[in-house]
């Protein structure tokens, strides 16, 4: 078996795996979605008390659906992260986060000698500037807690430059730490009603769309030099 056809069909068992997990928490989660599409006068009290009132099952589910769409290369799982925020509050939502998305990354490292890149992707500004840093553990640590910078990215550079597992686990924690921490806390802001909190989340995913522009602007400028050398 090819590796581009292996990516394929990886990608694809992800994606179905997915729709079977979103399929799962939909049913576990009808009453509130219900609720919310026939709101009456009571309707935050009874999606306060329905929401926490979820189980281990669900907590599982929804760890697995981060771990899954935080692997697969161009899908997002901020939605799911904040939801995590808003059914189990900020500490054992961000638990739920984090965990997911240690998992997901672990994954990708794991398929990356598997599956096929192509010559686009190999050539891409921020995974040339990941290369290269003088100090890449670092590099690679701001990578992964940068939620604008594709993970797979980060993930190709630590199988490439053959960073031990101990270091590179070291890395996923540590980098998928605050935006792990960031949507829990949105989530039990949105929840709660509480505008402050609810801004200063917004204001730190902000700052951390500054520093990914920032980043994809030095790797641009590092790779017109580069060229030009």
């Amino acid at each position: 078996m090819s590796k581009k056809l292996r990516k394929n069909i990886i990608i694809a068992v992800g994606i179905a795996i997915a729709i079977f997990l979103i399929y799962f928490l939909y049913r576990d989660y009808r009453p509130e979605i219900n609720l919310l599409f026939h709101p009456n006068s009571h309707t935050k009290v009874d999606l306060m008390r329905l929401i926490r009132q979820h189980d281990v099952r669900d907590s599982l589910f929804l760890l697995g659906l981060i771990a899954v769409l935080n692997a697969i290369p161009g899908f997002s799982n901020s939605v799911f992260c904040v939801l995590a925020g808003m059914c189990y509050g900020p500490w054992l939502g961000f638990i739920i986060n984090w965990f997911g998305n240690i998992l997901g990354n672990c994954v990708v490292a794991a398929l990356i000698d598997k599956i096929d890149f192509s010559h686009k992707f190999k050539k891409n500004k921020i995974l040339n500037f990941l290369m290269r840093q003088k100090h890449p553990g670092i590099g690679m640590t701001l990578g992964f807690m940068i939620p604008f910078i594709p993970s797979v990215l980060v993930n190709y550079t630590a199988v490439r430059l053959q960073v031990p597992k101990n270091r590179y686990l070291v890395m996923v924690v540590i980098g998928m730490f605050p935006m792990s921490f960031i949507y829990a806390f949105g989530g039990d802001a949105i929840f709660a009603g509480d505008t402050k909190k609810i801004i200063t989340t917004l204001i730190v995913i902000a700052i951390l769309l500054v520093l990914s522009l920032l980043l994809v602007k030095l790797a641009m400028k590092r790779h017109s030099e580069k060229n030009a050398t």
